[in-house]
């Protein structure tokens, strides 16, 4: 019910230091099944760097996941995206490899027995051999170029981890010093934390539907007010999905719930109960647990968020840094338009 009730939030203004944050990896293409190279003989290669060959069917599987991902998140390409997505991915398969093979030269120890339990692990994961089997069918992926990728991203890993993100670190006067600079962006409006009890009226329901509805909530009010356990109440009788946790809707701000009630709801004291509130779900009672003043969060609140904002910064900027410098010096063909 809580989604139903939700409305069009308007948290314009408000960013967290960990929206701002940036993957450990970002930019380059780790995926299981997407980062695969051979230096052996196929039939269609989409690049090659320092001889070792990038497969075209790597490239395909990459672009076709992003895809696939960003429709489950909703995001639609627009025409002629995909061609640029294509030159993008080939770019960031080109890096992955350029890292991977300056990791095998690094000499960083064997990764034997960790490679074997994470590949262990990632097949647990798919169910059965069977249905594991057909996956790798399904998505044309030999379990020989799995257990490759598996290796590529744990060397990557190692190599990122030990050689290149060693030694960057945050002084506390740099954290205080992003703390003040991002301050306006951490404002917290009013907000309150209440519980409802629902009882569903559709909004064609006829005259003596809604009267018997607005009979069966007036009651439950009485009860409430009287000293009757409100979460009880809504465990038994609200017809809405927070009513296993006694009514308990959390916390919320303007803009997140429908308008009446969400008036209803702001203009109470803690510890009130409404009158019946009507909205589109059906007639509601609620009571406010408690409410929050518009605040700015302080630099103890989100200290580990802005060191992770700048350690990750400087990470991803070495990690750049250290790329373009191979990739000047690394030999590489695009062997597709």
């Amino acid at each position: 019910m809580i989604n139903g009730l939700m409305g069009h939030s308007r948290n314009g203004g408000i960013m967290s230091f960990k929206k701002l944050g940036i993957v450990v990896l970002a930019g380059l293409i780790l995926v299981i099944g997407h980062v695969i190279s051979s230096p052996a003989a196929s039939s269609k290669y989409a690049a090659k760097v320092n001889g070792i060959r990038i497969k075209t069917m790597v490239l395909d599987a990459a672009v076709r996941n992003f895809i696939e991902n960003q429709k489950a998140a909703g995001v639609e390409l627009k025409e002629g995206d995909e061609e640029r997505l294509r030159k993008d991915i080939l770019q960031e398969l080109i890096s992955a490899e350029i890292l991977y093979q300056a990791s095998k030269k690094a000499k960083l120890g064997d990764f034997k027995k960790i490679i074997e339990e994470h590949y262990k692990n990632f097949k647990q994961g798919f169910g059965t051999e069977k249905e594991f089997k057909a996956l790798l069918k399904d998505k044309g992926i030999s379990e020989k170029d799995l257990k490759e990728d598996v290796e590529k991203g744990i060397y990557i890993k190692a190599f990122v981890e030990s050689q290149i993100y060693s030694g960057i670190s945050v002084a506390e006067q740099e954290k205080r010093d992003e703390y003040e600079k991002r301050k306006d962006q951490l404002n917290i409006p009013d907000g309150v934390k209440a519980s409802h009890i629902l009882i569903r009226v559709e909004p064609d329901a006829s005259d003596e539907v809604k009267k018997g509805a607005m009979e069966k909530i007036e009651e439950l009010r009485r009860q409430a007010i009287s000293g009757g356990d409100f979460a009880e109440l809504a465990r038994d009788n609200s017809e809405d999905g927070s009513a296993t946790r006694g009514g308990d809707l959390g916390y919320f701000k303007r803009g997140m719930m429908v308008k009446p009630f969400e008036d209803t709801a702001f203009a109470l004291e803690k510890g009130q109960i409404s009158k019946v509130v009507e909205t589109q779900f059906g007639y509601h009672i609620i009571k406010l647990t408690d409410k929050q003043s518009a605040r700015t969060l302080t630099f103890e609140e989100v200290e580990g968020d802005v060191e992770n904002f700048l350690l990750n910064t400087r990470r991803i900027e070495a990690l750049n840094k250290f790329v373009e410098e191979r990739r000047s010096k690394a030999k590489i063909e695009i062997l597709i338009d």
